[in-house]
């Protein structure tokens, strides 16, 4: 009882001390506000009575009443000014220590997971796929550890706001931007649920590893960054972070872009191998080519989106840069990002250093006015290095981009393969073929080969090859052959050197197609909408999007289910497969961000990503486009804008992967807080320029008075 009644009284007079500290301060305002007034005031008078007493009082009291309004507001415009200044000194305020540990899990997700590397043997559970052939061991290198990881890293933080939230509700903040977030990540979790492939979206599927909880934890980065960082040293923090990370991984560029792939390495291929390789590491080789820069991305389209991300990020953060160590490494890793841009021959990786000189020149100009002489050898250092790079890659990314350029309508030979119950059809050049086999016995079979209006087609046999050649014009080059296939009596056309092989030996006695992987499957063609006929355009990825765009129809208000795209995309097109470049491929993505969400998650979840994007790009656009930056929020949050808007562009060619996406979602968590701490100060400054701009025009019409006087 006694110690309690101590420490009551401890605190009862601590509590007196800071109110009365508080007294005397408000007390020393309020006299220092009044003896400014009165001094002021005794001074306007003297002035005022002085000048009375010389000149006509009429228009001297005018005069001086706009001048003396003038000098107040030019001496409460300086008091703004200070008080606004003092606001950016950071280092008067008191400083708080870096909480590490809360935001270990965002430098995880933005620095850490893109550099996992790690082989792991899994069965895609495809099988059961005619489409897909009897395999059922996977290797992966690049994907299934960054997915887990980065979920469970998710998992940590969804535990530590639940954790501050049971600690005190009011600390959570819930910003009106994070309503479509959620709804995305509601949707994606409602699609996973109702998916006809439902292990696939929550366990997540070959090549892809985007699971359901991929997506949630995306959404969670977002929302802890924002409750998690309160102030510039700790983003400070986390970028040196990411800088280390973009360094690495630039580096890693560099040999491969040499020739000298790390990962070539005895000592690169144990670091991402279990011990299980290390006796036949010889055989254990990358199927990239020579040169090709694909870091630790899986696929070099990725580290084009990578580098359209970060280039950005780190041009915009140089040109701001004052102290020389952090200049240096900012261009080390910006000519580091254009050298693995060149070295992928990705598209995107281009866009991105656009889309960066781009939004520099946009929202920067005054700023590259006032430190051109930083400016200036930066734009010339960036385009002496881009001249050599090209020339030493022999052209190879200016040819990429006239090729991916080029639209021109395309017209197939091969349109249409039917295998209908009682015979093959095939649609060449607009005129129809359909070929029957008949089979007497185990050693006898004959064709019968007719077109469109049932008239018998000519052929003959050649001896040598065992192979009855089509005597048509209108079928120029085809050949037809009776051969046992997969142990079944089967037939093949070959058409324009490429061959296809039928069989109706089953027990239903209708006619099969025997695909690459030895499996029968019927040929349905696909619909098709937008780029029909140019299926050719970027690359082939238009015949990507034509057949995605009709499954839409199919997914308005859920989708298929996250990372389920490769069973729902039609692999039974195969005529279009053939026609397009992907016969030996398992088409697993639509090579579009948009389509990707519209197809797996919904349209209904595409509208609410974009809503979310649109409200983080109209404030920040609201926010920057006057240009002021003098907080390091400011510069920041425009760094991360133009890195953001940079993605959503390459979003149109490229997918969502777990390599580059944390990254991204990460990023713009980040932007939200800088913004959020950004615009008062923003708005604070142009307050006082704008009443600065006023002060000017009060003089000016005081001035113009006098001399009319």
């Amino acid at each position: 009882m006694s110690n309690k009644t101590r420490n009551d009284k401890q605190n009862n007079n601590q509590s007196s001390t800071l109110k009365g500290n508080q007294n005397s301060t408000n007390r020393n305002q309020n006299n220092n506000e009044n003896s400014n007034q009165n001094s002021n005031q005794s001074r306007n008078q003297s002035r005022n009575h002085n000048s009375n007493q010389s000149t006509n009082q009429g228009r001297n009291h005018s005069s001086n009443q706009s001048t003396n309004q003038s000098r107040n507001q030019s001496t409460n415009q300086k008091n703004n000014r200070n008080t606004y200044k003092n606001s950016n000194v950071h280092s008067a305020q008191p400083s708080k220590p870096v909480n590490w540990f809360l935001l270990l899990p965002l430098i995880i997700a933005l620095a850490v997971i893109p550099l996992i590397v790690r082989t792991k043997e899994y069965d895609p559970n495809f099988m059961q796929f005619q489409w897909f052939p009897n395999v059922d061991l996977q290797t992966d290198i690049f994907l299934y550890f960054k997915h887990w990881i980065f979920v469970g890293i998710a998992t940590i933080m969804v535990m530590m706001i639940a954790i501050k939230a049971y600690l005190n509700k009011k600390s959570l903040c819930f910003l009106p931007i994070f309503i479509p977030l959620a709804a995305y990540g509601l949707l994606a979790f409602l699609s996973a649920i109702f998916s006809n492939n439902a292990s696939f979206s929550f366990q997540g599927s070959m090549d892809q590893f985007e699971s359901v909880f991929a997506i949630l934890g995306y959404c969670v980065v977002v929302y802890y960054a924002f409750l998690f960082i309160n102030t510039e040293k700790e983003i400070q923090f986390i970028i040196r972070f990411f800088l280390i990370s973009i360094l690495l991984l630039c580096g890693l560029g560099l040999t491969q872009f040499l020739g000298h792939d790390f990962f070539a390495t005895e000592l690169g291929k144990k670091m991402i191998t279990s011990k299980d390789y290390w006796n036949s590491l010889d055989t254990f080789v990358f199927n990239f080519e020579a040169n090709r820069v694909y870091l630790t991305l899986f696929n070099p389209n990725y580290v084009g989106v990578y580098v359209a991300l970060v280039a950005p990020f780190i041009l915009t953060l140089l040109l701001f840069s004052k102290k020389l160590m952090n200049s240096v490494l900012y261009l080390l890793a910006l000519i580091g990002l254009i050298i693995c841009a060149i070295g992928s021959s990705s598209l995107a990786g281009f866009i991105g250093l656009g889309v960066s000189v781009f939004g520099v020149l946009v929202f920067l100009w005054r700023h590259l006015f006032k430190r051109y002489y930083i400016f200036i050898p930066v734009g010339i250092i960036i385009i002496i290095t881009l001249f050599v790079l090209i020339k030493h890659n022999d052209n190879l990314m200016i040819n990429r981009i006239r090729n991916i350029t080029h639209i021109e309508k395309t017209e197939k030979n091969l349109t249409d393969i039917t295998t209908n119950d009682d015979s093959v059809s095939f649609t060449y050049k607009g005129n129809v073929m359909d070929v029957v086999l008949n089979v007497d016995d185990i050693t006898s079979a004959y064709f019968i080969v007719k077109d469109q209006n049932g008239t018998a087609i000519n052929n003959t046999y050649d001896d040598t090859t065992n192979t009855f050649i089509v005597q048509d014009e209108r079928f120029p080059g085809f050949s037809i052959s009776a051969l046992m296939h997969n142990e079944l009596l089967s037939f093949c056309v070959t058409i324009d050197g490429y061959p296809w092989y039928f069989t109706n030996q089953v027990e239903d006695g209708t006619y099969y197609y025997q695909n690459v992987y030895g499996k029968l499957d019927k040929i349905v063609k696909a619909p098709s909408a937008v780029f029909t006929g140019y299926e050719a355009i970027a690359s082939g990825r238009g015949y990507l999007w034509s057949r995605t765009i009709p499954l839409i129809r199919n997914h308005i208000i859920l989708g298929s289910g996250p990372d389920t795209f490769v069973m729902t995309f039609p692999q039974q097109d195969y005529v279009g497969i053939y026609n397009n470049n992907y016969a030996s491929q398992i088409i697993s993505k639509p090579h579009s961000l948009y389509l990707q969400i519209a197809v797996q998650t919904g349209l209904l979840s595409l509208i609410a990503f974009l809503v979310f994007y649109a409200m983080y790009f109209g404030s920040s656009m609201l926010l920057y486009i006057r240009g002021r930056f003098n907080s390091y929020y400011a510069q920041v949050g425009i760094a991360i804008f133009i890195g953001t808007i940079s993605y959503m562009i390459c979003g149109l060619t490229n997918d969502s992967s777990i390599t580059t996406a944390p990254v991204f979602w990460a990023l713009i968590g980040i932007g939200i807080v800088a913004n959020y701490k950004a615009k008062p100060l923003i708005l604070e400054e142009n307050a006082s320029i704008k009443e600065k701009n006023q002060e000017k025009k009060q003089i000016n019409k005081a001035k113009k008075e006098e001399n009319i006087n």
